[in-house]
């Protein structure tokens, strides 16, 4: 398996390779143009005039990569800001918005909504252009009402990304050494995985450090919900309402790739469904990864067919690692989500899911794939 076969970096992980771009050309300037405007046009109720008065554009001029990528970001950012930030919630997309943004998810094999490819994986660039990939070296290329909180809340979901960078060549090596029956060299991968994943875990923590909770949930997360039960109207595709799920951590390819190589299974249909669903928000490339792995030599059986106990320690050690990480996750959105809430609707997760049970749920599972 080569990472470039599938857009990841031997480094970054499933963020791209070159930083995403910060314009696109001259003919789409007024996306561009909307998108630098969109915090102050929000704040002053004028943003849907604003939306509706956008030119009509042919996204089929854009390139394949970062033009499309940045294309993807403002517009699906534009539906999501037009449909949910005003007193009234809206039932459809105008054609001008709708007609782009579906045709370029179409290309992407993407849905037509805002999702965490969008809104974490390509919306960053570098304050100091040689710097790491760390929050303090980061800015987001796009927000929505703006403010430290709802950048960080971005940056810092880009800090675990990039934390696990190394997960997919580490996933592969691993694979290798099974291939080869060396399990002295799967043994050195595991402990690099589960550093790996040690790293993502104090990422993840950072999100304390500048994003308030009342803030999150007030100003932030109504921009990631997605779509209501009766779906919405995209304006010059389709006359029927379309239901779209909003931007979710289920998303992320990483966790994804770490059950897939460790041979967690989530077969509960309070998180299997849920997460096979999430891929279809995910770039088209980093979902075949997904299903190489799934289809690759299991390390755990491999693990279990040794029946070497400093192998099968290492093993449960990066599966009780994602388990913590998974509650943590857990606990944070109890503080983000469900302490903030004033009523069960609005304690659901941005995904529109009842996450306390699907979040725990996906934590029983990793915890119970350790080995004996």
């Amino acid at each position: 398996m080569n990472l470039a076969d599938y857009d990841i970096d031997p480094k970054r992980g499933f963020l791209p390779n070159p930083d995403p771009i910060t314009n696109l050309p001259q003919q789409y300037k007024s996306w561009d143009e909307l998108g630098a405007t969109m915090p102050l046009l929000l704040a002053g109720g004028k943003f849907r005039i604003s939306v509706r008065n956008l030119p009509m554009l042919d996204s089929n001029r854009l390139n394949d990569g970062p033009e499309l990528e940045r294309a993807m970001m403002l517009l699906s950012m534009f539906a999501n800001a037009y449909i949910n930030w005003g007193e009234k919630i809206k039932k459809s997309i105008p054609s001008n918005l709708a007609v782009a943004l579906w045709e370029v998810a179409h290309r992407l094999g993407r849905q037509p909504i805002s999702s965490h490819a969008s809104i974490v994986l390509n919306n960053w660039k570098r304050i100091d252009t040689r710097g790491p990939l760390i929050p303090e070296n980061l800015d987001t290329v796009q927000n929505f009402l703006g403010g430290k909180d709802e950048d960080w809340f971005f940056l810092s979901t880009v800090g675990v990304e990039s934390a696990g960078g190394e997960v997919p060549k580490i996933l592969i090596a691993a694979i290798d050494a099974i291939e080869t029956d060396n399990s002295k060299l799967l043994h050195k991968h595991l402990v690099r995985l589960s550093t790996a994943i040690e790293k993502m875990l104090v990422a993840l923590k950072r999100m304390y450090e500048h994003c308030e909770p009342k803030l999150f949930f007030e100003r932030i997360r109504p921009f990631l919900t997605g779509w209501e039960p009766k779906g919405v109207i995209y304006e010059g595709i389709d006359t029927k309402p379309k239901i779209f799920i909003g931007g979710s951590a289920a998303q992320s390819s990483l966790l994804q790739a770490i059950d897939s190589g460790l041979g967690i299974q989530h077969k509960s249909q309070a998180s299997g469904p849920f997460l096979a669903e999430m891929r279809k928000y995910m770039p088209a490339n980093h979902r075949t990864f997904l299903s190489q792995l799934d289809a690759a030599p299991s390390i755990s059986k491999y693990v279990e067919k040794i029946n070497d106990t400093l192998l099968s320690n290492t093993f449960n050690s990066c599966v009780s690692l994602l388990n913590t990480f998974r509650q943590k996750h857990l606990e944070m959105a109890i503080t983000y989500i469900s302490k903030q809430a004033d009523d069960e609707k609005a304690a659901t997760g941005t995904g529109g899911t009842e996450f306390v049970q699907f979040l725990s749920k996906a934590k029983s599972e990793t915890d119970s794939s350790k080995i004996n």
